[in-house]
């Protein structure tokens, strides 16, 4: 019996396989990682719950898999130590362990009615096995291996399809064919053998688009039923043609200048510039700056990490700890930030529970992990929890629940030199705060200038929701719980 492993809960609708990390006859180990998924927002691979050996893979580079999608059939462990046990005997002899499988003839269903030899049964190459039926032709299954049947897998009348295991067979290692068997139809005349691998699973009207678009198709691996090529695969092969031709064009504009390098874009890049892109474009977006006094802060910020380093323990404050646990109290404090618009611009969902992204960028692409409920945690716990999502980013560990349920987003540049930008909301959302370098600027206090640490802040909100008072009202707020740390640890 066959085990089927499918793609388990990730907590996304809907995602595309970027990888397969394993091939059929593989033994996968249980966890092993076998595909390579990606969503707009994450990529993470997926292991096997399971041991055995591959029988099948169900699936291809570029599938939308989603929830309980059946990813591959392993062998179960009967069969495996059937396998393993019949390979030992058969290194001694120098043979190996074969399956024989029912070749593509182009129906989904055939049944078997004659089985023309029996287990330990010593068959010569070309030598017919089994004999298959639909209701229009017979068919003679031939070995092209010489060889003793180890195991039969199919009774009289059991339906078969197209890649079945239905025997396996010990023959000489240095016998290397690349398929298996063929087929002798019994209507047409005698030992007329069907080329199975040149054999095109497809209806005349794909064979006529085919024609009239020029496209081989012997070139495409159908992704329909038993690799039957779609209208879908044929426009998808001509479209990468034409993008490929349309890149060559585009280069070569760049390359009578001088030489030039392509870099591809992996998917998460795409989808975040995609995503960009479209948020830019659709929120009428209004950017607000202000710097604010972060001296006093420093200075309990560097107190607090000597006092741990002292104790040994393993914190380290950052100026984004902080800055996170006031966002928060700035979203409780003025709600419209807590919230996203409706589609159709007709209402405003005020959110009650106050979770905050942050943007981090990786080899990969921009990912935007989400901390939750921050209110309720204090800032070594912010501190701890930021650490891990940021290693999880780095090393492509991110689940996808990770980065879901955020309400405001912040993006920090503090450790590059620059001052102010315009970050881009990250729709649903309604506002993004975007943090760059602090300095010592001379500020004007009690007649004379006091060296003060400065910190750049920019606001970027959706004006629809969010006028302009409202938005400088909010820094402000930022800014007066920065002055003064007993405001953050509250």
């Amino acid at each position: 019996m066959y085990k089927k492993i499918i793609l388990p809960d990730t907590g996304i609708e809907e995602m595309k396989i970027t990888d397969i990390l394993v091939k059929e006859g593989d033994e996968i180990l249980k966890e092993q990682p076998i595909i390579t998924v990606e969503s707009d927002k994450t990529s993470m691979e997926i292991p096997s719950n399971q041991k055995g050996i591959i029988k099948k893979i169900l699936i291809s580079i570029g599938n939308k898999i989603h929830k309980g999608d059946v990813i591959l059939e392993i062998l179960n462990n009967e069969k495996n130590n059937l396998i393993k046990n019949s390979k030992k005997i058969l290194e001694k002899n120098q043979l190996e362990l074969k399956e024989l499988l029912i070749p593509d003839i182009g129906n989904q269903e055939m049944k078997v009615s004659n089985i023309l030899i029996e287990e330990n049964s010593t068959i010569k190459k070309n030598q017919s096995l089994i004999i298959i039926n639909n209701n229009n032709n017979n068919f003679e299954i031939a070995s092209l291996y010489e060889g003793i049947i180890k195991k039969i897998n199919v009774k009289i009348n059991d339906i078969i399809h197209t890649n079945s295991v239905f025997m396996y067979i010990s023959s000489k290692k240095q016998q290397n064919y690349k398929i298996n068997t063929f087929i002798k139809n019994k209507n047409l005349r005698k030992n007329n053998i069907l080329n199975i691998q040149k054999y095109i699973h497809a209806s005349p009207i794909i064979r006529k688009m085919a024609r009239k678009l020029n496209i081989n198709l012997l070139n495409i691996k159908g992704s329909g039923l038993k690799n039957r090529i779609t209208k879908e695969d044929l426009l998808q092969y001509n479209k990468n043609n034409l993008q490929k031709n349309y890149f060559k064009k585009f280069v070569s504009i760049y390359e009578k200048f001088g030489s030039c390098e392509k870099i591809i874009l992996n998917n998460i890049q795409k989808i975040s510039s995609k995503n960009l892109s479209n948020n830019w474009k659709n929120i009428p977006h209004v950017t607000q700056h202000i710097e604010t006094d972060i001296t006093e802060l420093e200075k309990f910020r560097i107190k607090k990490n000597n006092e741990y380093y002292k104790k040994q323990k393993n914190i380290k404050l950052t100026l984004l700890n902080f800055i996170i646990k006031v966002c928060a109290h700035a979203l409780h404090k003025y709600p419209n930030f807590n919230a996203s618009l409706s589609d159709s611009n007709e209402n405003l969902i005020i959110k009650k529970y106050f979770n905050i992204g942050i943007a981090i960028n990786t080899k990969q692409g921009l990912f935007v992990p989400v901390i939750f409920d921050v209110l309720n945690k204090n800032i070594n716990n912010l501190s701890e929890i930021l650490r891990n999502l940021v290693n999880k980013a780095k090393n492509n560990k991110l689940h996808p629940l990770d980065m879901q349920g955020g309400c405001f987003t912040i993006s920090n540049l503090g450790q590059f030199k620059g001052s102010f930008f315009t970050p881009i909301i990250n729709a649903p959302e309604v506002a993004i705060l975007g943090v760059s370098q602090a300095n010592i600027k001379p500020i004007w206090e009690n007649n004379k200038f006091i060296p003060k640490l400065m910190l750049p802040l920019s606001l970027s909100y959706d004006h629809r929701v969010i006028n302009g008072v409202e938005a400088i009202n909010f820094l402000n707020y930022i800014c007066i719980l920065i002055s003064d740390i007993r405001n953050i640890l509250i």
